[in-house]
């Protein structure tokens, strides 16, 4: 066939998605609110020096949770984005867990105190481990869909990362290939403007991430990343296509980071307090409470109940994960080394 004449890729079908039940959006609404309490927990802990390392995810909240509502949750893999702690509340991490993480306990169900807080992990819940250097995490998880098919499943494999990982080669192969071979997988970038401290005109010549999916014949579509439905909808249509035999889509949901990159940033150096006092008018928190109440999906008395039992939550997790053992010196070489037996 003359390239020419090669048709294009068809859009994803966002429109024709329903959305979910009631019960479903009001577990989303208590997983955006526990991931913005633990992630203000966290941050105090780190201000009162009891934590070495904080990740915050105020901002993205309603990104990893719309994916997670599109998933088959504990069945699909997710390679996810170091931001997406409401995506692993929803597929099966608890407050508990994650503030062992924080503490690096031994608890931690991630890595057992072996790497820092927010390198998420979990053999259980189909969680691909994370890692320190981004992206590496996204051809793994094209890895993964891969032997997913060798293997026979229908399984799906979501990707997120950055728009500072989307600039780096390993993006683009693991792109490339998920293309060729039509894998089941979806890729999501988080465009929150910045790579830590970079803004996104000085990483890219193009605004919109999304474009870059022509370049792959896949299709590719850009959402307001801080409103749940509009993540939940591109999603869920990218999951059925991927699902489907279809192939990859790239998702950009677009999104603001509140807090400084990490607990060792100052971003007071790079953008403006009006900034960032502009775009928590754009909350997703709130947003998503807004709009289950406007919808009557959400009563004021449920989400009363729903902010109790979160607080309550936190508070427990907190003062159990300050309380419990590290790990043991003599464990720090183990599953490093094959062992005997």
């Amino acid at each position: 066939m003359d390239l020419q004449t090669q048709p294009a890729p068809s859009a994803l079908p966002v429109s024709a998605v329903a959305d979910p039940p009631a019960e479903e959006l009001r577990a989303a609404y208590r997983w955006m609110l526990l991931a913005r309490w633990l992630d203000e927990r966290m941050w105090q802990l780190i201000r009162q020096g009891k934590g070495h390392f904080a990740v915050p995810c105020q901002g993205h909240e309603a990104v990893g949770a719309g994916y997670a509502l599109a998933l088959r949750r504990g069945y699909d893999y997710v390679a996810p984005h170091y931001r997406d702690l409401s995506a692993m509340l929803a597929i099966g991490l608890t407050a508990r867990d994650v503030l062992a993480s924080f503490f690096a306990r031994a608890a931690d169900p991630c890595s057992r105190g072996r790497q820092p807080y927010a390198h998420w992990s979990s053999h259980r819940l189909r969680i691909i481990s994370l890692q320190g250097p981004q992206p590496n995490h996204v051809t793994h998880g094209v890895g993964i869909a891969y032997g997913s098919r060798l293997q026979g499943e229908d399984c799906v494999t979501f990707i997120a990362y950055g728009d500072g990982g989307a600039q780096k080669g390993e993006v683009h192969e693991a792109m490339n290939f998920a293309a060729i071979h039509r894998l089941p997988c979806v890729f999501c970038c988080e465009n929150n403007g910045y790579t830590q401290s970079v803004p996104l005109a000085l990483q890219s010549a193009v605004p919109t991430i999304a474009h870059r999916a022509a370049a792959y014949g896949i299709p590719g579509v850009s959402v307001d990343g801080m409103d749940l439905l509009a993540v939940y909808r591109a999603a869920a249509a990218a999951v059925a296509r991927a699902r489907s035999g279809a192939g990859p889509s790239l998702i950009e949901a677009r999104v603001y980071r509140y807090l400084p990159n990490t607990s060792n940033d100052d971003d007071t150096r790079y953008r403006s307090r009006s900034e960032v006092a502009e775009w928590r008018a754009h909350d997703p928190v709130p947003r998503c409470r807004t709009a289950l109440l406007a919808a009557g999906i959400l009563t004021e008395t449920q989400a009363a109940a729903i902010e109790a039992e979160v607080i309550t939550t936190v508070d427990d997790a907190a003062t159990w994960a300050e309380t419990i053992p590290d790990p043991a010196p003599e464990d720090a070489l183990r599953h490093t080394y094959a062992e005997d037996g």
